[in-house]
């Protein structure tokens, strides 16, 4: 069955930039206490001042990304004869057949799966009923195997699914008994991914975009104070086609601008942080 993702949107985005031909030299700026990152068409997208950057997180870009895998170690399960025993598994980012997402509270209900062993039950059986009844199940968004030692493993059917969450139902197994095989890695920078924030197809190319994302204060008009700004957190992003020649100094310059660093190579550099006119 196929089924629909959503990944979370930046929330309070004030400015974005997406560049395929990068160059760093000129479209990256710091001067006089204030970033400027242009887009593709050489036009202003982001202005920050230096003094106003609280935070960032880069990403390289990443089409795929890596789905979830979480192993269930059954070995010490204390098992009753005839007893019934459940496993649960959800995750974050499926949507329902509403369309809707996480930020609704409208995902894809949590797939719980009831199983009943014999009157001389055995781990290895419990294990195969488990394995058996999650692969049977047609509105499953992951698959599961079993593998050596009394564990069932559950993979995610996609990266987009996010991280799994598994609960049991069975005495003798503790949260600790269930593990990360391989942690999720987000895909970042896919074409679809920045689409959701520029809708054009003529300037999102890919296929995939390094991200940043600025968080930063901003003064804004708020009629709460008579003639004066307030101030407010918010997120810019630029996307920098990871396929560009000059991504990666374009990454190198930028990443030393926000961490501070790019005044260490020269005192003209540091002196770019200084000023901070309004903007």
């Amino acid at each position: 069955m196929n089924f629909n993702y959503k990944l979370p949107r930046v929330q309070e985005l004030e400015s974005i930039s997406v560049l395929n031909t990068p160059t760093a030299a000129t479209d990256v700026v710091l001067d006089n206490g204030v970033l400027t990152v242009l887009d593709e068409s050489g036009a202003t997208a982001v202005t920050i001042k230096a003094c106003d950057l609280l935070g960032f997180r880069y990403n390289a870009g990443n089409l795929n990304g890596t789905p979830n895998v979480v192993d269930v170690d059954l070995t010490a399960a204390t098992l009753v004869a005839n007893s019934i025993y459940s496993l649960t598994i959800s995750a974050p980012y499926v949507q329902n057949f509403f369309g809707g997402g996480q930020e609704t509270r409208a995902v894809y209900i949590p797939r719980t799966y009831t199983v009943s062993v014999d009157a001389t039950p055995t781990v290895a059986e419990l294990q195969t009923l488990f394995v058996n009844a999650i692969n049977s199940d047609p509105f499953a968004y992951f698959s599961a195997a079993s593998v050596a030692g009394d564990v069932v493993r559950i993979t995610a059917d996609s990266a987009l699914a996010g991280q799994l969450f598994v609960e049991i139902n069975v005495p003798g197994i503790t949260p600790a008994m269930i593990t990360q095989s391989t942690a999720w890695v987000a895909p970042v920078g896919t074409v679809t991914e920045v689409l959701r924030y520029i809708n054009n197809t003529a300037i999102v190319t890919g296929p995939t975009y390094d991200r940043y994302i600025i968080l930063h204060r901003q003064v804004i008009r708020h009629n709460a104070v008579s003639g004066l700004g307030v101030i407010r957190n918010a997120t810019s992003l630029v996307y920098l086609n990871t396929a560009g020649g000059g991504t990666a100094a374009t990454v190198t310059k930028l990443t030393s601008i926000l961490n501070g660093s790019y005044g260490a190579v020269s005192l003209a550099q540091a002196s770019d942080y200084l000023g901070c006119p309004a903007v």
